[in-house]
């Protein structure tokens, strides 16, 4: 046997062993995780972008045409000048 068909044998063995044990491995809870993230972010005291500006959600608004997010006491869009609906 040649080296070469060794190694191809090696990988395909190894790939076979990888695929089979796909039903053992510990699955990863992506709820915990997040958790896990929003916990260790609040005690670092970071956040996502826009965070210090944060509005309770009665408040937020957005532009009907591009988007952004505008005050609820603008009377326009200060990206795209589109005029705001008024509730």
């Amino acid at each position: 046997m040649s080296p070469g068909s060794l190694l191809i044998g090696l990988a395909l063995a190894l790939v076979v062993g990888v695929w089979l044990a796909r039903p053992f491995r510990r699955a990863a809870d992506p709820d915990r995780a997040i958790e896990y993230w929003v916990a260790r972010t609040r005690a670092a005291g970071g956040g996502p972008p826009g965070a210090a500006e944060w509005r309770p959600a009665d408040e937020v608004n957005f532009c009907p045409r591009c988007g952004r997010r505008v005050g609820p006491e603008d009377r326009f869009c200060a990206r795209c000048g589109a005029p705001l609906p008024r509730p």
